[in-house]
């Protein structure tokens, strides 16, 4: 008995922690980050000379996309160290026998040689800046490279073993010691720089979760200090509560092919989250494309990514592309640890063609609809039961004086079903009140859809829906 009372507190303890997370509100975000459309550059696969210059050139490309926000992968000084012993299993699968990994820094103050120089990043986000767009870079705190000469004058910043050798961490890189307070000073100091002198307007925390999360609340008063507020920091990871003063949003791991898991999978996150968390969704980043075989685009098929484009852009949170999603690239020869540029003329031909059309024009459309944006949270998505909910997902959006319908066939058949306004009741811990709040969707679909793909509206609340068909219409 005394057994299961124990494990019944535990129980209650932890539904105790979700439900207290949820009654709290995220942070506030600036609305070039919530309201925007993000795209990881990879230099090393997004052109053939894999340097800053060479993106640079790029971005006219990028804002004609629809693209608000460039976020570089790290191009910092890599480690050069040849041993072995100190790269990653990953890192010597791939077979370039390239000792430099993108994500094992040496400095973090100054560009690596591969990708240009100091003054090259300085004139990227310059250009970015004059073209409207907002410069994203990542940051790689948890470990570092084992030659990085800073560990030389600042031992303490990592682990040693009793031989002098340096102590491996997770990958086999030294693991910084956030213990220390001066490696904390250092690093804030670094986040500052890097804010003033090249001009970022926000990081990717690489592993944010495995860094303790006061370093990262500590961090963001630092920024905000310096950008009044104007700078974001996106973890790659989820702790229920890190978005409270950590962090501006996580990453949205997308939940896989199917219309049940990724309404339960989006839920059942929301409810453990402050109210109006923020998620940064996408089906590719570098890691994905580098390990999966065969890449998404190829295992999935175009029709199936399409339909994962449109839920990114429709659903709550910020879509983000990673480098040639837009020209449907499947090309298996790319990964992190080598130069693998994309070919650019898929763009001329299909589905590359097809693709791009389709993702400029899911950024148009969340462009010009602010109830895609205004409002983060269940305030502002509301999950619709429909009469086929193994196959067909659908939710509405509101903010901004509107309100929108999603409605999407996850499978390769065609599905005739229907969309229930009414919003499905939330289920809370018993010792919370459950709020009496009207959230049905109230009005008429309009005949007129926003976007469409081998859909129809066939009544008041029905749709045909072909393969991969999609409906996305205002509710007058």
């Amino acid at each position: 008995m005394r057994r299961l009372l124990i494990g019944l507190a535990l129980i209650a303890s932890l539904v105790a922690q979700g439900a207290n997370a949820w009654m709290q509100n995220a942070r506030r975000s600036p609305a070039w980050f919530t309201q925007g459309v993000m795209y990881q550059i990879q230099p090393r696969a997004f052109t053939p000379e894999g340097t800053l210059k060479a993106a640079k050139a790029k971005l006219p490309y990028l804002k004609d996309l629809g693209v608000t926000i460039a976020y570089l992968v790290p191009v910092m000084k890599m480690d050069a160290d040849a041993n072995h012993d100190f790269w990653s299993p990953r890192q010597i699968r791939s077979g370039f026998n390239n000792p430099k990994n993108q994500y094992r820094i040496a400095d973090y103050f100054h560009v690596d040689e591969e990708y240009g120089t100091d003054q090259d990043l300085k004139d990227f986000c310059g250009e970015a800046h004059r073209l409207g767009l907002k410069v994203v870079f990542d940051l790689v705190y948890l470990h570092c490279g084992p030659t990085a000469p800073f560990l030389r004058d600042h031992p303490e910043f990592t682990w040693w073993n009793a031989d002098g050798s340096v102590k491996k961490g997770p990958w086999r890189f030294p693991k910084l010691n956030f213990a220390v307070p001066e490696l904390r000073t250092y690093l804030i100091g670094n986040i500052k720089y890097l804010v003033s002198e090249y001009g970022a307007d926000g990081f990717r925390c690489d592993v944010g979760d495995g860094i303790p999360l006061d370093f990262w609340c500590d961090a963001h008063d630092a920024m905000d200090a310096q950008s009044k507020g104007e700078t974001i920091l996106l973890c790659e990871g989820f702790t229920v509560c890190n978005q409270y003063k950590g962090f501006d949003a996580d990453y949205g791991w997308f939940p896989g092919l199917n219309a049940k898991s990724v309404r339960s999978a989006w839920i059942g996150r929301e409810r453990e989250c402050p109210r109006g968390s923020k998620f940064v969704n996408h089906y590719e980043n570098h890691d994905i494309a580098t390990d999966a075989r065969p890449r998404r685009e190829k295992a999935w098929g175009h029709m199936a990514v399409d339909q994962v484009l449109t839920w990114m852009f429709t659903i709550d949170g910020v879509p983000m592309l990673f480098t040639g999603n837009e020209l449907a690239d499947a090309d298996e020869r790319h990964s992190m640890f080598g130069k693998t540029p994309m070919d650019w003329s898929q763009l001329t031909r299909e589905p590359g063609a097809s693709r791009h059309v389709l993702v400029r024009s899911l950024a148009e459309l969340r462009r010009s609809h602010p109830a895609f944006t205004a409002v983060n949270g269940r305030d502002g998505l509301i999950w619709l039961d429909t009469t086929a909910p193994d196959s067909v997902s659908a939710f509405a959006r509101r903010g901004g004086g509107e309100t929108v319908i999603v409605v999407q066939n996850w499978t390769g058949k065609e599905v005739s079903c229907s969309a229930s306004f009414a919003a499905p009741k939330d289920s809370v811990p018993s010792y919370i009140v459950a709020e009496e709040v009207d959230r049905d969707v109230k009005g008429t679909i309009s005949v007129e859809p926003l976007h469409a793909r081998n859909a129809r509206c066939t009544g008041a609340q029905s749709f045909s829906l072909g393969p991969w068909g999609c409906w996305i219409s205002l509710i007058h």
